[in-house]
């Protein structure tokens, strides 16, 4: 959720103004996504490196993600009918307590829903998460709750924020033009993940994107299948010409031989 503070600049308004748009976004966002079948939406709320701006801005943004939250899980009637359930996934020892303990009211208050889910990246980076994770399995190893020869990828991803949810990225999007992932999401980026990159400003970014985007997604991966199924007859006509021709021919009697005496 990138270009708040542009948006702001641009429009010749207030910060605050700026991240109050976003806000505003998200909500547009996340009805459309869910609108259109998709069960898991991670929103980039907060990046650990934000804690480098202003007080005064990090703490606008802390409101205004508390206050939507609670919207969202209390009032808006459209997220309610999604059966929305909300998950803070970061570094919760790095938010203020108050903050926090307003944000895992919001967990508690969906955390029977399940329909969708809505995880909110905050505050977050990959790198940290990678982190969290190799230190938490560490410590069970230590406790002897897992043995080291047990551990393997899947090992890594039960110990993520995520606790093994929200494995693999089928869509990543990254609004405002910039062309870098930003310490996000890095280990659920895989081989067929789609990096959007977009030049739309995140409190620009409407209904509009949001189905162009997915339906490109769409188009993709059904090019793909397309590919695969038609790999998969050109296999299957492979073994019939096996079966048909090739075999046949290994069990004629070999030919009389000759000797090779020129050579065109």
């Amino acid at each position: 959720m990138d270009g708040n503070r542009r948006y702001a600049k641009n429009a010749g308004l207030p910060l605050k103004e700026g991240h109050r748009a976003g806000a505003e976004s998200l909500a547009k966002v996340l009805n459309c996504c869910f609108k259109l079948g998709v069960k898991d939406v991670t929103v980039y709320a907060f990046s650990i490196e934000n804690f480098n701006r202003p007080q005064n801005e990090i703490d606008t943004i802390f409101s205004l993600l508390k206050s939507r939250l609670a919207y969202i899980a209390n009032e808006d009637t459209d997220f309610r009918n999604y059966d929305v359930a909300i998950k803070i996934v970061g570094n919760r020892s790095l938010v203020p307590s108050d903050v926090l303990a307003d944000l895992e009211k919001i967990e508690e208050l969906t955390a029977s829903h399940g329909s969708h889910n809505l995880f909110i990246a905050f505050p977050y980076t990959s790198r940290d998460d990678i982190v969290h994770s190799m230190s938490e399995i560490v410590q069970k190893v230590k406790r002897n709750e897992l043995s080291v020869d047990s551990i393997d990828t899947r090992t890594l991803e039960e110990n993520f924020y995520y606790c093994g949810e929200a494995e693999k990225v089928d869509i990543l999007v990254r609004t405002s033009g910039h062309t870098r992932l930003s310490d996000y999401m890095l280990w659920q980026c895989h081989q067929d993940s789609v990096i959007e990159f977009s030049s739309t400003l995140w409190p620009n970014f409407k209904f509009y994107h949001t189905w162009w985007t997915i339906f490109k997604w769409s188009y993709y991966k059904t090019l793909i299948l397309e590919d695969a199924e038609t790999m998969q007859l050109k296999k299957i006509s492979d073994e019939e010409i096996n079966k048909r021709y090739k075999e046949p021919i290994k069990s004629l009697s070999h030919p009389p031989f000759a000797t090779v005496t020129k050579v065109a």
